[in-house]
């Protein structure tokens, strides 16, 4: 993306007041941008320091803590392997032959940390709907991550005669460990040093699992209680809903919050991002790449200088109620002519950014908007929570059924996306005399600002490279439907977006 074009489209988007101090900002070398979808400017740069609480140096008041600061993933599990040297150290010897006391424990955490053993801690088997079977994937890969992140670090030094009470939750043993923690070489306390770190351990996997690249978050930790004991209330409302229910968008921002900026509101209102002192975090699909459904990216920026912590909320808190204006005219096309992607006129994005809407209050929260400065001198913009709310609520052809079509659609409205991006019809487009709507799109961006201006009941994503056909079995089975043909690949739960 040009620099050049950016100061432009903030230039068609911004007060005249506020140019100069916008320009300013954007000419800096400090943009942080996602490669992914072609340079997409996401605020300014942070650069986040984990400290893992070194300038801390306050006694702890127990035998066992964390001290107060920032810590990555990864530095909280050295954190915790004082516990659990400080059980192996006092196991003794291991006899000959034999396995490792440390590995034996470590398979214990691997078979807590998976989703299908006796000893889960969080257990999620088949048959699962798409959300749960989202968070069961995202737990197998945490846990193996910090199981493998365990096994290669130990403490740098550790309380040989450390004791503390553990209170017992139900995290099971092995066989095998049961020997191990109730026979000849341990001791009654040890049990509760391996309890302790089973737990502190379960509570980092299931904190992490609304982040997509969770080995990158940035995790402020106080002493508000031991360990990250603190995310105990967060994690049991979380996992009722996932176990009795489903994982939603809010259920999953709420417990994300809880973890990094438990000072912003969570209640339905809470939006689908936030800023917090470390980072800001945002629905993953806006990383590219194989999308997810529900889980969120933390990103190393600042979209909102004027504030430490801010919530990124929904410009329509409710789309069933908002306003529907009709989709601009488009060109009825008989089927036979749209047997393979259609020749348009290309359109490229001179440059695109997220930014704070000029319709914000000044309060704990912001509406963003994607900006785009088009190659033809036009400019656009589309909130951001409803691109997040299109896209989740789109349907991918890969999730369509595999049948016969039964239904064959002679004739197709065939529309500019321009044309629906820049429209002024309030509210949300949809067409009320129904009809099979077909955009053709190449890029991405454009194809993701669609969903932003779409009613989100019927979309179809569909691939360039794949015909009309394959959209027919796709979405609800009534009109009107709109299929965004281009700008994804099959992949992921919801498509692949890069460019």
């Amino acid at each position: 993306m040009k620099i050049v074009g950016l100061l432009k489209l903030t230039s068609a988007l911004f007060a005249p007041s506020m140019i100069s101090r916008v320009a300013a900002a954007m000419a800096s070398e400090n943009l942080f941008r996602l490669s992914s979808l072609g340079g997409l400017i996401v605020g300014q740069h942070f650069q986040g320091h984990s400290d893992a609480g070194e300038r801390d140096t306050k006694p702890l008041k127990e035998a066992w803590g964390l001290r107060a600061g920032v810590y990555t993933p990864r530095q909280l599990v050295e954190g915790f392997a004082p516990l659990l040297d400080a059980v192996v150290f006092r196991l003794g010897t291991d006899p000959p032959n034999s396995k490792p006391a440390r590995t034996q424990l470590l398979d214990n955490l691997a078979a807590n940390l998976a989703t299908d053993t006796r000893e889960s801690t969080l257990r999620l088997v088949e048959p699962l709907d798409i959300s749960r079977r989202e968070i069961k994937d995202q737990a197998n890969r945490i846990g193996k991550t910090l199981v493998q992140w365990a096994r290669e670090s130990s403490s740098k030094s550790f309380n040989p005669d450390m004791s503390l009470r553990s209170p017992c939750e139900g995290h099971l043993l092995t066989s095998s460990n049961v020997d191990l923690m109730f026979g000849n070489r341990a001791a009654p306390h040890l049990m509760q040093l391996f309890n302790e770190y089973m737990h502190q351990m379960v509570l980092l996997r299931d904190a992490l699992l609304p982040f997509q690249n969770y080995q990158d978050v940035l995790i402020p930790v106080d002493r508000q209680a031991r360990g990250i004991r603190h995310l105990e209330p967060g994690r049991s409302k979380f996992l009722a809903e996932v176990l009795t229910k489903h994982a939603t968008q809010q259920g999953i921002m709420a417990y994300a919050k809880a973890l990094l900026a438990p000072g912003l509101p969570s209640n339905a209102g809470a939006g689908y991002g936030f800023q917090y002192a470390h980072g800001t975090v945002l629905p993953a699909f806006l990383a590219g790449g194989s999308t997810p459904l529900h889980l969120l990216q933390y990103l190393p920026a600042k979209i909102d200088e004027s504030a430490t912590e801010v919530s990124f909320e929904y410009k329509y808190q409710d789309y069933y109620s908002v306003p529907r204006g009709e989709i601009p005219k488009g060109s009825p096309t008989p089927s036979s002519q749209l047997q393979s992607y259609p020749e348009t006129q290309s359109t490229a994005i001179e440059s695109a950014a997220i930014g704070v809407s000029n319709a914000s209050k000044a309060s704990s929260s912001r509406y963003l908007e994607l900006r785009l400065e088009l190659n033809n001198g036009k400019c656009t913009s589309v909130d951001l929570g409803q691109i997040a709310r299109g896209h989740r609520y789109s349907y991918p052809i890969q999730n369509a059924p595999d049948k016969e079509i039964t239904k064959y659609t002679p004739e197709y409205i065939v529309h500019d996306p321009l044309s629906i991006l820049q429209s002024e019809n309030g509210g949300l487009l949809t067409a009320q005399e129904g009809g099979v709507h077909v955009i053709p799109v190449e890029d991405s961006l454009i194809a993701l600002a669609l969903l932003g201006k779409l009613y989100p009941e019927n979309v179809v994503l569909l691939p360039g490279n794949e015909t009309l056909c394959k959209a027919e079995s796709a979405g609800k089975g009534f009109e009107p439907k709109f299929v965004i043909w281009g700008g994804s690949k099959r992949g992921g739960i919801k498509g692949v977006f890069e460019q």
